[in-house]
């Protein structure tokens, strides 16, 4: 993908191009392969492995753990290939056409059973699948999550193209969570295998078409003259270790893994707490459609919020929400809660995490615009891929800690009723662990200055200091907002050059020899 840029078809600037309905739109939908899969995978595949292929527990959940290690490595090497990708395409769209196909082959490819006996051999297999599908998506997603920050430099409009794209996440999400059983349950139990492969080829075909519309319905900047010099592994290594120079993403990567990890506690706990504390079980489903209602009202509140106060004060609003909706679920009395207020609840739930988790999204394009004040290099594909390394490794992280929490408090696998002071635990647990990670956020997100305000005086230096503008005519409150966001002095911004190569004469962390 690299070369040259003779012959590259005449882009418009990015500042003249004004998105409509349907450019939201149609970037939105990319996300639904990253909300619905996400969900279908977490949620079935232990399942499908287990009691329709007869793999063993212990491989199927060595496979899961093998996938998720794979990702998280694969995310910030797609982000810098993305970065140095030349195409006449572009570096970011030309992966939405590489990659539908393969992710529709694979993901279809995860659910259709074999007929393998030796366990080590079917593990094999269909690890090799999961590996297979979790390079397609990393190859479509990284790539798609970069755009925002290129797509527009404008700060709220950017905002409102990741409310689509949250938006379309949490719509495939609850459509797959809704849908996925009565697909399989369309064949008879003898025929589980078929109608696993059915859904499978249904959502492969739902995740992978939409990628048309956000090739067609998005854009990116010009690209720059000239080919892409080769970099040594030390520069490539100094590349990913240098985005932690960036104070904004210090502090905006805090809020981001203390807010999924307090999320991915919910989701693991929720059922557990529903079904053995309050004795519900049969709630859940009805309990889900009011969440991701929650979250879908919320969200064009939030991007409101941020778009005028800055998007820190968003995911403080939301964290704030969401502790209410924890605190009122712990207040409900075991066994028979009373419904209107355990949907209360749950709306309260909703829509916190729906605040705190998408703002970190949101912010993203602006921590791309710190980094390219320091360094003058538009790297959007290296955060993207180094934010979803992280939340990749939290979310394995948070379940693996759950899995042992449950186990030392005496949680009986299969059980229909646990001990007493099990069941305590859980309340205790399912409220105490999603409690002190939105405190952990909140105490974080104070840290946070990048505002609307903050955001213009930066896009606007950016703007000076590449058309040549002196660093000595620097007015004093744009550097004192500049060396705020980016935790540098000012005289070492907007170095042009290998950030690598530099990074790594610097420190010799990463020399080579």
């Amino acid at each position: 993908m690299t070369g040259n840029q003779e012959n590259l078809p005449h882009v418009p600037p990015v500042e003249g191009r004004k998105p409509r309905l349907r450019n939201y739109i149609s970037y939105g939908v990319g996300d639904f392969l990253g909300g619905g899969s996400f969900i279908l995978i977490g949620t079935l595949y232990m399942f499908f492995m287990t009691e329709v292929v007869g793999m063993a527990p212990f491989w199927a959940g060595l496979l899961v753990f093998i996938g998720k290690l794979w990702d998280a490595v694969s995310d910030p090497l797609m982000g810098y290939i993305s970065d140095r990708t030349r195409s006449r395409f572009g570096r970011r769209r030309v992966y939405f056409l590489a990659g539908m196909v393969p992710v529709f082959v694979f993901f279809a490819a995860l659910w259709a059973p074999v007929k393998i006996q030796s366990q080590p051999a079917l593990f094999s297999w269909y690890l090799l699948i999961f590996l297979l599908f979790s390079t397609a998506y990393t190859v479509l997603m990284v790539p798609y999550i970069a755009l925002n920050a290129e797509i527009s430099l404008d700060y709220k409009v950017r905002a409102r193209f990741s409310g689509f794209k949250q938006l379309a996440a949490g719509f495939s999400g609850a459509l797959c969570l809704i849908a996925s059983q009565p697909i399989v349950k369309l064949f008879p139990d003898d025929q589980a295998h078929t109608g696993y492969l059915v859904m499978g080829i249904t959502y492969g075909l739902f995740f992978s078409l939409p990628w048309l519309a956000v090739y067609f319905g998005t854009w990116e900047p010009p690209l720059g003259p000239g080919a892409v010099r080769r970099q040594t592994t030390a520069e490539i290594l100094a590349n990913f270790y240098s985005v932690f120079k960036n104070r904004s993403f210090r502090v905006h990567i805090g809020m981001y893994v203390f807010a999924f990890a307090g999320m991915d506690c919910v989701m693991a706990l929720f059922l557990y707490y529903l079904t053995y504390y309050l004795r519900q079980p049969a709630f859940f489903p009805r309990l889900m459609v009011f969440f991701v209602l929650a979250q879908g009202a919320a969200l064009p509140v939030y991007i409101k919020i941020g778009n005028v106060y800055g998007k820190g004060r968003a995911f403080m609003a939301g964290g704030v929400t969401w502790l209410a909706g924890l605190l009122v679920v712990l207040a409900l009395p075991p066994a028979a809660p009373p419904l209107p207020v355990l949907i209360a609840g749950t709306v309260l739930l909703g829509a916190g995490i729906c605040g705190a988790t998408t703002m970190p999204w949101v912010m993203l394009p602006s921590i791309a615009d710190v980094d390219e004040l320091i360094t003058a290099t538009k790297r959007a594909g290296t955060y993207a891929g180094m934010m979803t390394l992280f939340r990749k490794t939290v979310s394995a992280a948070v379940m693996l800690t759950v899995g042992a929490v449950l186990g030392a408090i005496g949680f009986v696998k299969g059980a229909e009723n646990q001990a007493p002071e099990t069941v305590s635990y859980l309340r205790l647990i399912f409220f105490l662990g999603p409690f002190t990670a939105v405190l952990g956020g909140l105490a974080v997100s104070f840290k946070f200055k990048i505002t609307p305000f903050t955001h213009r005086l930066l896009r606007q230096e950016i703007r000076r200091l590449a058309n040549g503008g002196s660093r000595d005519s620097c007015d004093a409150e744009t550097r004192r907002v500049c060396e705020l966001l980016s935790g540098l002095n000012y005289r070492d911004l907007y170095q042009s050059g290998s950030i690598g190569e530099a990074l790594a004469s610097k420190t010799g962390f990463f020399a080579e020899g």
